[in-house]
């Protein structure tokens, strides 16, 4: 059977691994260098969706944002890395969809992206990583899928893009691609599943030779 799609892209946060508590103590220490207050629960699920840039100036305000990245660039997030949580079921469906598929990461983390998927292991499973740095506008915008689709020489209804939040959703949008829903049923999406063995079952339609 030859498979309707050729790409599988994921997000980092919140579907490689969830990042929740890792960001909500990375950006408190920037604040609390600053003098300011800590992050309020609805401020982390707002940041967690923004690049950097964006998240501190949804913090901090536009007249304190070049200070808040020049603390924020005096941090180590590797300092955060153990409170990071990889995904279950991940690196099983990585290993089964290499052979078959390109696969990337479409990330707003910008610095990170590559310490922290080595940190799990990871980057050696993905052929092409694109992060917040390496195109002109971050998610919701559809830079970083066209990049995809552009370094891969794909159609964008060959490519699915696995995401868990409106700017993912926007994102694919924008670009043309089958975007997948992950944990999240509140976003637009062509599918929605809750966990990598649903995305795998699915694909299974894609191509069945990848199961028993």
């Amino acid at each position: 059977m030859v498979p309707r799609f050729s790409v599988v892209a994921f997000d980092c946060d919140g579907v490689i691994f969830d990042s929740r508590k890792a960001n909500e103590l990375f950006y408190n220490a920037v604040l609390t260098k600053m003098g300011l207050e800590a992050i309020r629960p609805d401020q982390i699920e707002v940041v967690h969706m923004l690049s950097v840039r964006e998240s501190l100036e949804f913090l901090v305000g536009k007249k304190r944002l070049e200070e808040a990245i020049s603390v924020a660039r005096s941090i180590d997030f590797g300092l955060f890395n153990r409170y990071l949580k990889l995904e279950p079921g991940l690196k099983e469906c990585l290993s089964l969809l290499k052979p078959l598929y390109k696969l990337a990461v479409a990330t707003n983390r910008t610095t990170s992206t590559h310490e922290v998927l080595r940190y799990f292991d990871l980057h050696s499973y993905f052929d092409l990583i694109v992060c917040a740095l390496d195109v002109p506008r971050p998610k919701p915008h559809a830079d970083m899928l066209e990049r995809v689709i552009w370094v891969f020489n794909v159609a964008p209804h060959q490519v699915i893009y696995v995401g868990d939040s409106i700017v993912d959703s926007e994102c694919a949008k924008g670009s043309g691609v089958f975007f997948v829903a992950y944990k999240n049923p509140r976003i637009e999406a062509d599918l929605y599943v809750n966990s990598f063995d649903e995305l795998m079952k699915w694909l299974k339609n894609d191509v069945s030779h990848v199961y028993p």
